[in-house]
């Protein structure tokens, strides 16, 4: 009685449904219902592109495509036209001072300035007086000059009246001898007072103007060595100077040729000589080009950045340039050539490193051609392979047409 019992609860367990598999089974039913929502309202799938509206191109052959109607005006189609290119090299420099015609003008001798005649900026001429000098040293000079001047007069005056008694046979010849040698001796006294004036600065009008009037003048004047600006006053009244002594109390420059300084690459050198023409441009004047020739190329490389020192002289006669301005300098290092050129937007470059232009006879079909390169002047490359003159290309979205290429089908 006992096992039909627990057979018959078995029995009613296994027709019962288990709870997990309820679950299972409810959301798997829920997933199928949700999913058939979304279909019903999901939109129709889109178009293909070739569906949506008319094609931009057609595949017709390797690297070739048949363009739409619509799409040539775009491409600016033209000829290959040939245009005049310089040979140049462009780098980046300063202006700087003609140190050939620049000079910081030192006192000559040890004193304190007395009177300062110029400021910076003013135009000088040569031999104008910049600034003085007191020099009380020039006052012992000129005292000794005068003295020696005097023991001269004197000594050539006894020697004459001795050679005299000696010639009446009044006196003995030692005494003349002796006058001899003292005149001698203040002839020596003379010459070295001159000497030493004379390197006080002091021409010999100024030597011979101190013996007649027997005046002394302390303050002497600093004359400019040559014709320019003044580019730098470091001195003031009363400052004490020294020859040779940083900083001169005046700096003059003739800025009607300035230097242009550049470095350029080593490996560029050989591009490079004398003489050759220089154009200048500055950003404070960028309407305004600036002529010069190439006189000097460095004979030492910079070890650490391999650059070599390219210089020109540069004229300005209007002082527009300043020194220490930044420029651009373009170097024309060879005759102009003619070659065919395009417009920079004709050419793409392609995955592979080439460069290519697009080729029309018909203004319709275009065909990929690969092109070697050149110079890039005035928004024109140079082309030195692949095509010619006259040839039609497309002038615009060379790039987009080989994009457009990769993704259109035949």
């Amino acid at each position: 009685m006992a096992k039909q019992d627990k057979r018959g609860r078995s029995a009613r367990h296994d027709g019962r449904i288990s709870p997990i598999l309820g679950l299972v089974v409810g959301l798997v039913l829920l997933v199928a219902v949700g999913g058939a929502v979304y279909l019903l309202k999901a939109p129709a799938p889109a178009k293909a592109l070739s569906e949506s509206g008319p094609a931009l191109a057609t595949r017709i052959g390797v690297d070739e495509l048949q363009m739409a109607p619509e799409q040539v005006a775009e491409l600016q189609v033209g000829e290959v036209k040939t245009q005049r290119f310089e040979l140049q090299r462009e780098a980046i420099g300063i202006i700087d001072l003609n140190q050939d015609n620049a000079v910081q003008v030192f006192s000559p001798y040890q004193g304190r300035i007395g009177q300062l005649n110029v400021r910076a900026g003013d135009d000088v001429s040569k031999g104008q007086v910049l600034y003085t000098v007191q020099i009380p040293d020039l006052a012992q000079a000129a005292s000794a000059l005068i003295s020696a001047g005097g023991n001269l007069r004197v000594a050539n005056e006894t020697l004459r009246r001795a050679q005299a008694l000696a010639e009446a046979q009044s006196i003995p010849q030692k005494e003349l001898q002796q006058n001899q040698a003292d005149q001698q001796t203040a002839d020596a006294a003379y010459r070295a007072a001159r000497k030493s004036l004379e390197l006080f600065g002091l021409s010999a009008q100024d030597i011979e103007a101190i013996e007649s009037t027997r005046k002394i003048d302390t303050e002497m004047p600093v004359r400019s060595p040559l014709t320019g600006r003044v580019t730098a006053r470091a001195g003031a009244p009363g400052q004490l100077v020294q020859p040779g002594n940083n900083p001169a109390p005046v700096a003059v420059a003739n800025l009607q040729q300035l230097w242009m300084v550049a470095s350029v690459p080593e490996s560029e050198l050989s591009a490079y000589q004398k003489g050759q023409n220089v154009t200048v441009r500055v950003s404070a004047y960028p309407d305004k080009t600036f002529s010069g020739k190439v006189s000097y190329i460095g004979d030492v490389a910079d070890p650490a950045t391999h650059r070599i020192t390219v210089r020109a002289d540069v004229a300005d006669p209007q002082h527009l340039l300043k020194a220490q301005m930044l420029a651009n300098f373009v170097i024309r290092v060879g005759a102009p050539v003619e070659s065919p050129a395009v417009p920079q937007n004709a050419l793409a470059r392609e995955g592979d490193g080439s460069i290519s232009a697009w080729v029309t006879t018909d203004g319709v079909r275009f065909k990929r051609r690969v092109v070697q390169t050149g110079l890039v002047q005035n928004g024109q490359v140079q082309i030195t392979q692949g095509l010619r003159p006259g040839e039609k290309i497309a002038r615009d979205k060379g790039l987009f047409l080989s994009n457009l290429y990769l993704i259109t089908t035949t």
